[in-house]
């Protein structure tokens, strides 16, 4: 057990570069004893402290978004007390893989018109799905499988619903043995789960809910809305309500030179979920740039993968990838403390904003809500009640990981670009004369024909196959940058055959027709003129000179114009390859959410399809958001459509990236069977740590991004992606030497994934090139990286078993120590590697800073590794 403890203590600046070990008396043998028998020696030397603007002009916020702005209006309504959506309690009927359904039904719907799914899971989750009954259209729902396993998590057993006071409460025991009670209220729809007699999640509570269910073309209200006199003022959702409706971007919606066509029209959904008890800090919500207890800005976060150029620090901004789960620490009376994990599965644009019950108040309940643009309500609650429980219940979820390669977690070199083969040779080389350990050389998009992947560039690239196999003959591994943007060229293969497969995503060129289902009212008036009804024969008129008399014509005032149906977009528009921008100039993009295109991808790395590879060659796919060059927001236009299903992309854009990156893992397995793949991947979902690993972006050589880093890489390890890591020196710019020297030696502990890469303008940083003394450091630092290889490998099989994750917050470990809730050194400058070693990063150059506080959680006892 561990007893007693140690309080913040402080290294001077002579020992600042200690690495503190925990000591906690019977650790499990394997962890400490790998510790002991690789160290003799850890140094710790973590350093960080402003960047180039953004071009935020390119990029929406809430309020240049349709939906989201509909959501804070909706949500600002003064009737929010009132019950609009209610559970219909003897609807409930059993589910065939466990768990329950209810209708739902709105206040002003004559027939219920939602479905209400209710799972509960053994290891500890309470599920909840909303959908609509037969819609329009098909609400785009993500396949099992993909995020979640299937078949699904172990349903709780012999679970008896018990009716309580307008309420339907389930209670069962987790697999840990810990008491969940989730008590469903009618109306308005809500739900409390509680843990052990502790409430810690409500969803539902502030009454925030939003629907939008499908609509016929340009209609206000959708099917079955109960009749009203005044359709404006019926009170439904936020697309239809009676205060100071805001109607733009309901059916088509402009940004940035695009507009965006929604045939469909408005689809949104959105709702709160409180967090109750004291709750000091949420974490998570990767990905961000921003501290690892999360900031309650202004501004929602947002989630809508972007290749995001020269991304800021401390910022809501969306970046490359999305995995919406929110931990939170509840902080209970008497002094116990749990944590709760909530995750939101939408790939659709999201956006999450976090309050309080007071502005700036840092104590009391949390609150967030959710709003997505498009498909499902799909929400899980991870009841823990401590975080090795919440890990293990995500990837229950989820999925585990695979065990990568010990070679994967040394280190990786890597620039775009290494121009030539012998360019490659003398890195290779230089590395072997200086005795600097490393496993794994990359090549970036300039090896290519012209930027078409899988091809070389013959001139610069002669015979890659013996470049490669020479680097295979030192048991070292080589990785080539594949992107899905394929380049529009006959001679390439990979676009003929996509484009004869009919596997591109498609333009829609939308005609104009009228609607069918249009008819004239029974009231509409067509003739503009009418006889004068005030008109009165005059007395002299002669009907047998003058002929019959005729009241002279007028405007009619009930005129109405001639009636013409409705114009409404073709449901049969024409489809057309989409086209765009990219490194190869115009662009083909494959849709990656039809199995066969992914299959077809993933064969196109056999050794004998992709030329000049061997077996020791790894991918990375990169620029996967996708990025579009002269897209809306430097992607895809929402309205284009992936053929697989006919689904718009709005509905799939946040997991584009992921089933690229799933398609060559899928596809390396199969190259080689029983080898472990590599692939790299900038964008990425709920679920892609089964497929990838993962790095932070195109980061700056800045003291503000090296301090960032820590914080991004554990909100990532707390989304279930632990091969993850920063660009060791930073991509952008150049760091001098006491940077570049302070990130190797903070990286060697804190990232699973090591790489050092750098833009093409950058001067050369590979540690050979720097003087000695900085040279000899960074030698050092990934010296130790290696002697810690087995800790680190045993380490990712605890993860790949359990789901732990391989680095983390404090709190993780620590939970009962309130210090690393929110002390500012414990949360932001520190984290675990495992259970055994802390490290402490230092955010300031020694110029400004000559010491550092170190916060010690309460252990058995830490001692400093000589």
């Amino acid at each position: 057990k561990r007893v007693g403890q140690c309080g913040p203590g402080r290294l001077h600046s002579a020992q600042r570069g200690r690495v503190l070990g925990q000591y906690g008396g019977q650790a499990p043998l394997t962890i400490m004893e790998v510790l002991r028998r690789c160290l003799s020696l850890v140094v710790v030397l973590a350093a960080f402290g402003v960047v180039d603007a953004v071009d935020r002009s390119k990029f929406r916020t809430c309020a240049q978004g349709s939906f989201c702005r509909r959501y804070k209006a909706w949500i600002a309504r003064p009737e929010r007390e009132t019950a609009l959506w209610s559970v219909l309690p003897d609807t409930r009927a059993d589910l065939p893989e466990g768990g329950f359904s209810f209708k739902v039904k709105h206040a002003s719907e004559a027939e219920p018109h939602l479905l209400l799914k209710l799972n509960t899971y053994a290891s500890g989750m309470v599920r909840v799905r909303l959908n609509e009954i037969d819609p329009l259209h098909k609400r785009h729902e993500i396949p099992p499988g993909d995020v979640v396993t299937d078949p699904p998590p172990a349903s709780v057993q012999a679970v008896a619903p018990v009716q309580e006071g307008g309420k339907t409460v389930i209670s069962f025991q987790t697999a840990g043995g810990s008491a969940v009670k989730a008590s469903l209220q009618h109306a308005p729809l809500a739900l409390e789960v509680s843990v052990d007699g502790h409430v810690v999640q409500r969803l539902n509570a502030r009454n925030m809910l939003n629907f939008e269910r499908y609509r016929k073309p340009k209609e206000r209200l959708p099917p079955d809305t109960a009749a009203a006199a005044d359709p404006n003022s019926v009170l439904l959702d936020a697309a239809a309500h009676p205060h100071n409706l805001d109607t733009n971007g309901l059916w088509e919606e402009p940004f940035g030179g695009h507009t965006d066509q929604k045939p469909r029209g408005p689809a949104s959904l959105g709702m709160d979920v409180t967090f109750e008890g004291d709750v000091p800090s949420l974490f998570g919500l990767p990905e961000h740039a921003t501290k690892a207890s999360l900031p309650f800005y202004e501004e929602p976060y947002r989630f809508f993968n972007l290749d995001v150029f020269e991304y800021e620090i401390d910022e809501p901004m969306a970046l490359y990838g999305a995995v919406p789960l929110i931990w939170a620490i509840h902080r209970m009376p008497g002094g116990k403390s749990l944590t709760s994990g909530f995750l939101w599965i939408n790939p659709s644009e999201t956006f999450v904003k976090l309050e309080r019950d007071a502005e700036g108040a840092k104590t009391g309940p949390a609150h967030a809500w959710w709003t997505s643009e498009s498909g499902v309500l799909d929400v899980v609650v991870m009841v823990g009640p401590g975080p090795k429980e919440v890990s293990a219940q995500f990837h229950d979820l989820t999925g585990n990981a695979p065990m990568p390669g010990l070679w994967a977690l040394g280190k990786h070199q890597c620039r775009w670009n290494y121009m030539s083969e012998r360019d490659v040779e003398a890195v290779d080389s230089s590395y072997d004369k200086y005795d600097i350990p490393y496993d794994t050389v990359w090549l970036d998009i300039e090896h290519t024909d012209g930027k078409a992947y899988f091809s070389w560039n013959s001139a610069a690239f002669p015979d890659p196959k013996r470049m490669i196999d020479g680097i295979s003959a030192k048991r070292r591994k080589f990785v080539n940058v594949v992107d899905p943007h394929i380049k529009k060229e006959e001679k390439f293969h990979v676009y003929r055959e996509v484009r004869d497969k009919g596997l591109f995503i498609k333009k829609v060129s939308y005609k104009q027709m009228d609607d069918p289902t249009d008819s004239k009212p029974a009231d509409w008036v067509e003739e503009a003129k009418i006889a004068d009804p005030s008109a009165t024969q005059p007395p002299e008129w002669n009907a047998e000179e003058d002929g019959a008399w005729v009241a002279p014509q007028i405007d009619n005032p009930a005129y109405k114009g001639e009636w013409k149906p409705r114009k409404v977009n073709d449901p049969n528009p024409e489809l057309s390859d989409f086209e765009g921008w990219c490194w190869p100039g115009t662009s083909l993009y494959p849709d990656f959410t039809d199995p066969a295109m992914r299959e077809y991808w993933g064969s196109q790395f056999a050794l004998d399809k992709y030329t000049g590879t061997n077996a020791d060659t790894y991918i990375w796919n990169d620029m996967n958001e996708p990025s579009v060059f002269n897209g809306p927001e430097v992607t895809m236009p929402r309205d284009a459509v992936h053929p697989y299903g006919m689904v718009e992309h709005r509905d799939v854009h946040n997991m584009y990236g992921y089933y690229v990156h799933r398609a060559t893992f899928e596809g390396l397995q199969k190259r080689v069977p029983g080898d472990r793949p590599f692939v790299l991947t900038r964008s990425f979902f709920i679920g892609s740590h089964k497929y990838s690993a993962i790095w932070t972006g195109d980061n700056y050589a800045q003291w503000s991004h090296l301090k960032a880093s820590i914080a991004m890489v554990g909100a990532l390890t707390l989304g279930g992606q632990s091969l993850v890591g920063a660009d060791v020196g930073g991509f952008f710019k150049h760091p001098d030497t006491e940077m570049a020297t302070r990130w190797y030696q903070l990286a060697v502990l804190m990232y699973p994934f090591l790489r050092n890469h750098a833009h093409l303008e950058t001067p050369r940083r590979e540690p050979y090139v720097f003087d000695e003394t900085t040279m000899l450091r960074m030698k050092a630092s990934l010296q130790l990286r290696y002697k810690m290889l087995p800790l680190w490998y045993t380490l990712f099989h605890v993860y790949h078993t359990t789901g732990e994750p391989v680095v983390r917050p404090l709190f993780w470990d620590f939970l009962d120590d309130p210090q690393t809730h929110d002390h500012e050194e414990a949360v932001e400058s520190q984290i675990m590697l495992g259970e055994v070693l802390l490290a402490h990063g230092v955010a300031k150059p020694l110029s400004e800073q000559s010491e550092a506080n170190v916060y010690l959680p309460k252990a058995a006892g830490w001692y400093s590794l000589q």
